[in-house]
């Protein structure tokens, strides 16, 4: 037996639903992709309190997806997919497998946490709007400023860099165990490479960010097919849990 047809058995009965819903997030973010790059080339973000206060008040749709609401969603998106990769990655490497996994959940929580200004900045623009003193006024810039500083923090750069390191970590195995083929993975590496430097890094780390969308598309679209086939050549008996002996007695766990 070789080394990709004993990775590809099958990962249980029970773990089937989530295999196939990691497959859905991965379209979802594919979908999301393009939506993003778009929302960016044709409305670029202000670049002051101010700004932002102008675009809530003027379109506050615009306001959120300026300040990272489907990036929000697709992080949000990706905790199926994560799980997904394990469920694959762990019949073969279940301690790296498990690391992969904690990076990329840290990486979402500290995603969320990041993007507090993508509504409170909108409530921020309405109450500076209705605000009459110069006082109120200031107060409310310095809390928009304070927000734009952890948008633009070592929070999101951090998120930024444990999501590299799930993909790194995820695509280093798919590539050692040929789990998927070698293609997944090496693409994998190159999105997990091109992730390494953050997007809030400047004017480089923007445009390594942009590039990056390709390699994240390519790598997604290629996990799609082979995450539903895990999930179909699932057998439907098989379940999860401690076999019973055939010889009578109490039950024993078969499995090692």
């Amino acid at each position: 037996m070789t080394v990709e047809a004993r990775t590809m058995e099958p990962v249980g009965t029970g773990w089937r639903g989530l295999v196939r819903l990691g497959a859905a997030a991965a379209v979802f973010v594919v979908v999301m992709i393009p939506l993003q790059a778009a929302v960016f080339i044709l409305s670029p973000p202000p670049s002051t309190v101010e700004g932002f206060f102008a675009l809530f008040q003027d379109n506050p749709l615009l306001g959120l997806l300026d300040l990272d609401l489907l990036l929000t969603l697709d992080y949000l998106v990706m905790i199926p997919f994560y799980l997904a990769l394990y469920v694959v990655v762990r019949r073969v490497a279940p301690a790296w497998g498990l690391l992969a996994l904690v990076f990329g959940l840290f990486s979402v929580v500290l995603l969320v946490v990041s993007r507090e200004a993508t509504f409170s900045m909108w409530m921020l623009s309405n109450e500076y709007a209705a605000a009459t003193s110069a006082t109120d006024k200031a107060a409310l810039l310095a809390a928009g400023t304070t927000l734009l500083t952890l948008y633009n923090g070592g929070t999101f750069a951090t998120s930024y860099i444990l999501g590299a390191i799930s993909t790194l970590l995820f695509s280093a195995m798919m590539v050692r165990h040929h789990i998927f083929g070698r293609l997944p993975g090496l693409v994998g590496i190159l999105t997990g490479l091109t992730m390494l430097v953050p997007a809030n890094a400047g004017p480089v780390g923007l445009t390594i960010a942009m590039v990056s969308l390709l390699p994240t598309a390519v790598w997604l679209i290629l996990l799609i097919p082979h995450l539903l086939r895990v999930a179909r050549e699932t057998p439907t008996g098989q379940h999860d849990r401690p076999v019973a002996a055939t010889t009578g007695g109490p039950d024993i766990d078969r499995r090692h």
